[in-house]
């Protein structure tokens, strides 16, 4: 997997070096317990920039692995 790209609330991030089922898990628990945390994400392209995302239930998020071939 190159990386990760995450659409949240109708912006795109990317997450690098991380499994994207790594990283589903990781949405589920956080909606699951209902306990708002963060998840480090890349904004835009190139060098990266730190966001952090809020995960908490009821917030629109699409994980999309990204292949290399791609």
């Amino acid at each position: 997997m190159k990386r990760i790209n995450i659409l949240y609330a109708g912006k795109q991030y990317s997450i690098s070096g991380r499994d994207v089922e790594e990283v589903k898990e990781e949405i589920r628990s956080a909606v699951e317990t209902a306990i708002p945390s963060w998840l480090e994400v890349n904004v835009g392209e190139g060098r990266y920039k730190r966001a952090d995302i809020l995960l908490s239930p009821g917030i629109d998020i699409t994980v999309i692995g990204i292949d290399a071939d791609d």
